[in-house]
């Protein structure tokens, strides 16, 4: 435990190095330095604990009323840190490119160098505390730096409104965790979160059920789950890439460790609970897809498309519950391994796919992909990079996506169930996720061919070119680990083993220790699949192009009568998806505006087709009903009386009066 207090003294050092008064290159060097070595003495400590070591423990005194503070590593928050940390330090490394231009102005780049080093500290204070104060310490820790780094641009107001949309939604969270917390600690008189395990774990009942749905709805808003996503979009487009990619693939992933840290400490749950996390997941995964197809902000599509993988880990984790609730081993592995592994894979192409849209806009000043195109011929290496994302992302073999997904389909399609009906259910729940892929497939393929395929749509932007190494090089490293854990799944399952043995506790040792080998071996034999279709599509490429010569061009292509093609012939991103989102105009929402033309050569003509977001919509009608009701009453009460001023204070103490007088018991 010693290397992880390092680590954070570290950071914490580093963070106040970057607030010197110095060069914004020195307080950036500070930053880095600090998250590398940081990351280094986290990785001396939990790689041991991922591979069979035991945990970690330290205990510090502290006065009343929280008492000594309780820190432990286990397995899952090894495996949660061995990931965070330096996906954090390669999303610093890529901020110095990205914010390259203001290195030499006046601004003081230190602030967001520190609040990157803060985030890393949250991560150590999240996955290893087992006090609730220090945990929702670092909940609050992360929260706050993500909005902070989110307002990079705030002179901007659309900034400023996505980030305070964001930490209203994050605190709204925030509350629900606090009261799940209050309930458990009147119950246990312990700040602890192993005897609020303990307390859930002998008491089913109707308290328990209200703290797992009080938890679910706070780790639901942290991680972006449907209907709890309305910030995602918006804080994913407003903020620099770098802090998109590593709020997507890192930072909310607090929510998916807080919920499954919660379920292993709980016991066996009740199958309900399996079925309504399976349930509300599956809804996530479908609806954070839809609306990957409609979104004309690269950005924006890639923020519905977090909502949707949270929700393919989250019916991974309810799978895992049932599998708890049935004692099937098979199933627990199949649930929790394919989530844990999916989280993790999701982390690796999502901070890729981030990282592209960030040299996009580094290179075109926009991310409206009706306005880009033709950027493959000068961003090579940005368009391979996304491309392996988007194939990633669509769980398409030979990528990483594929098998977390595969373990996936194997626990749903499987023979765990118990009954007919419940088989029934599964089979439909991994129908839904087929439909996820394929719309993974159409928003990744309208993506892709808008805007690096093709001609260029908008000459009034700047031409662009490639991207400095500094963004370039974690990018790349994203894409490698994409590509290795696709070829090598075995690598990734051998990271999550140890967090689901924590879930086979209760289970027959032969039949969790097979469980286990039974999944290592299918995703060896999905690594075999993979390199093999990677060698033949590699060999049909390189034969194609050793032995076809290049023919010359005979004739040009027919266009309708246009003597020259123009890039306006070219299909939108609007006419790419129209046909299917037609099909589901009650969820996907698309407003139109244009102005038709009025004469034979019209030059002022438009037609602009946006996705708009059905759940924020309808929040803020809610929202402005209820002003305006309460103006309206306002105004019938003639609230500037004094009189009913003094009869609302008067009531207000009646109540108060009357619950303590009722009370039973004394205050602990």
């Amino acid at each position: 435990m010693n290397q992880l207090i390092a680590a954070a003294l570290l950071l914490m050092l580093g963070g106040a190095l970057c607030l010197l008064p110095a060069s914004n290159r020195l307080r950036a060097s500070a930053g880095l330095a600090s998250q590398a070595l940081a990351t280094l003495l986290v990785w001396s400590a939990v790689f041991p604990v991922m591979f069979g070591a035991p945990g970690l423990t330290l205990q510090m005194p502290w006065s009343y009323p929280m008492g000594a503070l309780h820190f432990h590593l286990d397995a899952l928050g090894a495996f949660f840190l061995s990931w965070s940390l330096p996906m954090t330090l390669l999303g610093s490394v890529y901020a110095v490119g990205y914010l390259r231009k203001y290195f030499d102005s006046p601004r003081h780049l230190g602030v967001h160098f520190g609040l990157l080093n803060m985030v890393s500290l949250s991560f150590i204070l999240v996955y290893t505390g087992e006090h609730a104060v220090t945990f929702l310490l670092g909940w609050e820790i992360a929260a706050l730096s993500a909005w902070l780094l989110v307002i990079w641009d705030y002179t901007n107001q659309k900034v400023r409104f996505a980030g305070f949309n964001y930490l209203v939604s994050t605190h709204v969270g925030l509350i629900f965790l606090v009261a799940a917390v209050m309930i458990l600690y009147t119950h246990t008189q312990s700040w602890y979160l192993d005897d609020f395990g303990d307390w859930m774990r002998h008491n089913p009942g109707t308290v328990r059920n209200t703290v797992f749905l009080l938890l679910v709805t706070s780790f639901g808003l942290k991680a972006a789950f449907f209907p709890f996503h309305s910030w995602l979009p918006r804080a994913h487009a407003a903020a620099p890439a770098h802090v998109s990619a590593l709020m997507s693939g890192v930072i909310h992933k607090a929510g998916l460790y807080a919920l499954v840290h919660f379920l292993a400490i709980s016991g066996q749950p009740d199958e309900w609970m399996g079925w309504f996390l399976l349930a509300f997941s599956a809804t996530s995964a479908v609806v954070g897809g839809l609306y990957t197809t409609g979104q004309r902000d690269l950005k924006r599509l890639l923020g519905y498309s977090s909502t949707e993988n949270v929700g393919i880990a989250g019916m991974g984790f309810g799978l895992g519950c049932l599998g708890l609730s049935w004692s099937q081993p098979a199933l627990v592995v199949l649930g929790f391994g394919g989530g844990l592994l999916h989280v993790l894979n999701h982390a690796f192409f999502k901070c890729q796919l981030f990282y592209a849209a960030g040299c996009v806009y580094q290179a075109k000043h926009v991310v409206d992909i009706e306005r880009l195109g033709g950027l493959f011929a000068r961003m090579p290496v940005t368009a391979l990079c996304f491309l392996i994302g988007g194939v990633a992302i669509s769980a398409l073999p030979p990528f990483n996506g594929f098998a977390s997904e595969f373990l996936l389909y194997s626990g749903l399609l499987g023979q765990g169930s118990p009954s007919l009906g419940a088989q029934l259910v599964l089979v439909l729940a991994a129908a839904a996720l087929a439909f996820v892929g394929a719309l993974s497939v159409l928003s990744m393929t309208r993506a892709y061919g808008v805007v690096f395929l093709g001609s260029e749509r908008d000459t009034s932007l700047a031409p662009g070119q490639e991207a400095s190494a500094w963004m370039l090089a974690p990018m790349g490293i994203h894409a490698v680990g994409s590509v290795l854990l696709g070829m090598a799944p075995g690598l990734g399952f051998a990271l999550v083993a140890a967090p689901v043995a924590q879930f086979l506790q209760t289970a027959p040792g032969p039949a969790a220790v097979a469980a286990l080998h039974a999944a290592a071996q299918t995703l060896n034999h999905v690594g075999i699949f993979g390199a093999v279709l990677a060698t033949v599509v590699l060999a049909v490429f390189w034969l194609r192009e050793r032995l076809l010569p290049a023919r010359p061009l005979q004739s040009a292509t027919w266009a309708c009568g246009y003597g020259v093609p123009q890039a306006r012939m070219q299909y939108t991103g609007a006419g790419f998806s129209v046909d299917f989102t037609a099909h589901f105009k009650n969820i996907v929402l698309m407003l139109k505006r244009q102005k038709a033309p009025r004469a034979y050569f019209p030059d002022d003509s438009y037609v602009v087709v946006d996705c708009v977001d059905a759940v924020e919509r309808r929040l803020y009608a809610v929202i402005a009903q209820g002003d305006a009701s309460a103006s309206e009453l306002s105004e019938k009460m003639h609230e500037d009386d004094p009189r009913l001023a003094f009869a609302v204070g008067l009531a207000a103490i009646v109540v108060i009066a009357a619950l303590v007088v009722l009370a039973r018991g004394a205050l602990p």
